[in-house]
């Protein structure tokens, strides 16, 4: 007889997930068994850890727009799902978790529907197998509709228990979009064509990028992005000056503290405090739901509510072409200056180390067609933000908001299982391979023979060995280059460990060679880890006020001078 478990798989392949991502236990074992068990049921990939499942989940719901899956056992399980939970919600991915419950001990259910509340959009616990189907069908609308984590807490028996025959749900589909006011749109318009150094800012998606480029030829306005629409829009752009960010891109700094008008097209991640002061510039915030952009307090703005990619698609025939491109001009060439200056600082090192940003400026001029780059948080990211060109087609994925260290690896996983034909490359720092992602990668050695034939699979860490963003953080707030490295990681030879683990690896030390390696690297196929050991006195761009990598810096305490001569080649 078909049991509970059997009929939640067979309904999640109908809701369109492929793959659940978790760890397994007593009291989930039904559900696990059901998943592994009928060869059209979703795929079970087992974690090392839960926190590294939720990861993925988030990742896989990322990349694809459609939702994720991550199941846990009841009590430490729950606790360990939080961290990738709260990842997917400060990012507003769509995410279902699946948490057993032991019926013996009555209180676990309860507190783990108190710990899962406080991160989801939907929480419920099933209490009786003719329920699951309903609370299944209402937790992955709610995860799509709401962009958020929705948790069902389904106690063991529940799940072993026969199936009541109820008929299948009807899949959760796309939320309706919400068609823009008339009136909205022509103020909208109004602000817009009276601006004579417009910006557009904002995470319109992938889907809305035509419509964007439109509304940019139309205004003369450069473009700034946010960190989860690193990818909107290709790199190539003369008009797109980069993240924005307390710690991103100087030129979008620049155009964000000049500009007279924003628009805002879905910019609900953008942090706040980047925006200008009221009263110093007009915005228009387009939203998929009123207050979805953060705006300051008491600034003057024209919102208009709906589907973002309608949005500007109604917006852009009520624009006129601005005549005056002198603003434009400005942008593309302070954009054109941004980029000549990374450039030459990724190609200039001290010493024998090898310099962080020619690693990812070498990884960019050799990126596969449609690659997956992935980044962790620490100076990775800053690199990733600086010096990483992405063309039409590619896509990035990184932990936003929360930037979770160690996320860039579980995240690279699901991102190999999502997209298989795609080339993905992880960027990685030691501490954060340190803090959580060393235990993921026997995830991909447990697959190694499938992933061995598919497109490389690049695990890139940065070997400094220091926390360097802490690092430069506090040398920043001191405004002493000469602190030394104050958040030591243990060393570890990570190629050496990845050879043991069973999977290929790669070291280099020799910047000269960092092209060859690269290019040697991604003509492979499957899994590799590749160490860069890396210059730690390297600063990112907003650490230059207290040493910058173009210039020869004083020696720190125990540091021989030759170390900052520059050497040529």
């Amino acid at each position: 007889m078909v049991n509970v478990s059997e009929v939640v798989a067979a309904r999640l392949r109908h809701m369109g997930v492929d793959r659940v991502y978790g760890t397994p236990g007593l009291a989930v074992d039904p559900l696990v068994g059901a998943l592994r068990g009928a060869p059209a049921a979703p795929w079970f990939v087992q974690a090392r850890g839960a926190e590294s499942a939720a990861l993925m989940a988030c990742a896989q719901a990322k990349l694809t727009g459609g939702v994720g899956c991550c199941l846990a056992p009841p009590g430490a399980g729950v606790l360990r799902l939080l961290g990738g939970l709260y990842d997917a919600a400060a990012d507003r991915a769509p995410v279902l978790a699946l948490v057993g419950a032991d019926p013996a001990a009555r209180h676990i259910g309860g507190r783990a529907v108190r710990h899962l509340a406080e991160v989801s959009v939907y929480c419920e616990e099933v209490s009786a197998p003719e329920l699951m189907d309903d609370a299944l069908y209402r937790a992955a609308r709610a995860a799509l509709t709401d962009r958020g984590v929705a948790s069902l807490v389904v106690p063991r028996p529940v799940l072993a228990a026969p199936a009541p025959g109820t008929p299948p749900a009807a899949p959760p589909g796309p939320p309706h979009p919400r068609p823009p006011a008339e009136e909205d749109l022509r103020r909208a318009a109004d602000v817009l064509d009276g601006a004579r150094k417009p910006v557009v800012v904002g995470n319109a998606g992938r889907q809305a990028s035509g419509q964007v480029a439109e509304v940019v030829r139309l205004l003369g306005a450069g473009v700034v992005t946010t960190a989860l629409a690193r990818d909107a829009l290709p790199d190539d752009l003369p008009y797109l000056a980069g993240v924005a960010g307390p710690l991103g891109s100087e030129a979008a700094a620049t155009l964000l503290r000049e500009c007279d008008t924003l628009l805002l097209a879905g910019a609900e991640d953008l942090d706040p405090a980047l925006l200008p002061r009221p009263g110093r510039c007009r915005i228009v915030a387009v939203d998929p739901e009123p207050g979805d952009c953060p705006l300051p307090g008491g600034a003057p703005a024209v919102r208009v509510t709906g589907d973002v990619t309608a949005c500007l698609e109604a917006l852009a025939p009520l624009l006129r072409l601005a005549t005056d491109r002198s603003w434009r001009g400005r942008v593309e060439q302070l954009v054109g200056a941004w980029r000549d200056e990374g450039a030459a600082r990724s190609r200039r090192y001290f010493g024998t180390s090898v310099n962080p940003r020619s690693v990812v400026a070498e990884l960019s001029e050799r990126l596969p067609d449609r690659a997956v780059v992935v980044t962790d948080s620490g100076t990775s990211l800053d690199w990733w933000t600086r010096h990483l060109r992405l063309r039409a087609g590619m896509r990035s994925l990184l932990s936003a908001h929360l930037g979770l260290p160690g996320a860039a690896v579980p995240y690279a996983v699901a991102a190999r299982f999502a997209a298989p034909d795609r080339p993905v490359i992880a960027l990685v720092g030691d501490g954060a391979l340190q803090g959580g992602g060393l235990n993921e990668l026997l995830t991909v050695r447990r697959h190694l023979e499938q992933l061995a034939g598919l497109p490389p699979l690049v695990f890139c860490v940065f070997n400094n060995g220091d926390l360097n963003r802490l690092t430069w953080q506090r040398r920043a707030a001191a405004g002493d280059p000469l602190i030394p490295l104050s958040a030591e990681v243990p060393a570890l030879p990570y190629a050496e460990w990845a050879r043991l683990a069973g999977l290929p690896a790669v070291r280099c030390d020799r910047p000269r060679h960092v092209g060859s390696v690269w290019a040697d690297v991604l003509a492979g196929r499957g899994p590799l880890l590749l160490e860069f050991v890396v210059d730690g006195e390297t600063p990112p761009d907003w650490a230059s006020a207290v040493g910058r990598a173009d210039e020869p810096r004083p020696a720190t305490p125990g540091t021989p001078l030759t170390r900052f001569l520059r050497v040529s080649g």
